[in-house]
């Protein structure tokens, strides 16, 4: 389609819908709160436009071009954008709910107070992006690109993350995020921040958490056995009735951490500081304390049987 002028957008918008600009070259168009319901604006270039407050419901706009455009406040439910290119878009308190975005390019984008529940993520590129305080429950993630991206206050709620070990999210701050039941067996998040965060009854089985911050994170009865959890912090974490079978946690800081009732057996703590830890009832069968600090632990009903390096505890 040939390039349209401002007059013939104009036209276009006050005519009955929806409209079919497959192809049409938008960018830089002023489009704010217009109406592209059902639309379909495939391989449209949108780049730069301003589409605040637009309502694209159910609109297609799958391997569109919309690199720095404006769609905060936009009505996006349901919308197709599989393959488009939204890079360092605004897209700000945008309703996407179960919008198809598999294989878009979201890198350094801005979805500040998205709504994403349901969506399809699926091998979407978030690296760099902001997503403060947005919804991501219930979406597919499987094969999602989480490198560097602001997730703080995030909601992940029962988010689906087939494949999580394609999953990388190092380096991304998911500080007081909500990450409840996720399934993130196999995920890279070397680095990540979780400090504060909630994964309740999350599965981290295989994990790589090196050096993670998990400050005053609640992990109660999740699953991160056979994780690489070396040098993280989980200082001050609420770890009640974790299963740690297996995981590697050398030198990493357990500071004040609640770990009663926790499975630590086969654990590797080599170095780690478990100082002033709850330890009531949990199993630390055939673990490796070697260098360990357990000073004023509480290891009151604890197995000890087959524990390595004890004559360095507490």
């Amino acid at each position: 389609m040939a390039d349209l002028n401002p007059a013939q957008i104009f036209d276009l918008l006050n005519r009955p819908g929806p409209l079919w600009l497959v192809g049409a070259d938008l960018s830089g168009a002023n489009l704010s709160g217009a109406n592209l319901s059902h639309a379909n604006l495939s391989e449209t270039n949108m780049a730069g436009a301003r589409l605040s407050d637009a309502n694209l419901y159910r609109a297609d706009l799958s391997v569109a071009e919309l690199g720095g455009a404006t769609l905060s406040w936009a009505n996006l439910r349901e919308a197709r954008l599989a393959w488009a290119q939204m890079v360092r878009a605004d897209l700000s308190d945008a309703d996407l709910r179960k919008g198809d975005l598999a294989w878009a390019n979201l890198e350094f984008a801005n979805l500040t107070g998205a709504n994403l529940r349901g969506a399809n993520l699926s091998a979407a590129d978030f690296s760099g992006a902001n997503l403060y305080g947005a919804n991501l429950s219930l979406c597919n993630l499987s094969g999602v690109d989480l490198r560097d991206t602001i997730m703080i206050g995030a909601i992940l709620t029962e988010a689906q993350l087939r494949e999580a070990q394609l999953i990388n999210m190092s380096g991304a701050n998911l500080s007081s995020a909500n990450l409840n039941k996720v399934s993130l067996g196999g995920a890279s998040m070397q680095g990540v921040n979780l400090s504060g965060a909630s994964l309740l009854s999350a599965n981290l089985r295989e994990a790589t958490l090196r050096e993670a911050n998990l400050i005053g994170a609640n992990l109660y009865e999740a699953n991160l056995s056979d994780a690489d959890l070396r040098d993280a912090d989980l200082s001050m974490a609420n770890l009640s009735g974790i299963y740690l079978s297996g995981a590697n946690l050398e030198g990493a800081i357990l500071t004040h951490a609640n770990l009663s009732r926790a499975n630590l057996s086969g654990c590797n703590l080599r170095g780690a500081q478990l100082n002033g830890c709850n330890l009531r009832e949990s199993s630390l069968a055939d673990a490796d304390l070697t260098g360990a600090d357990l000073s004023g632990a509480d290891l009151s009903e604890c197995d000890l049987s087959g524990v390595i390096g004890m004559e360095h505890g507490a």
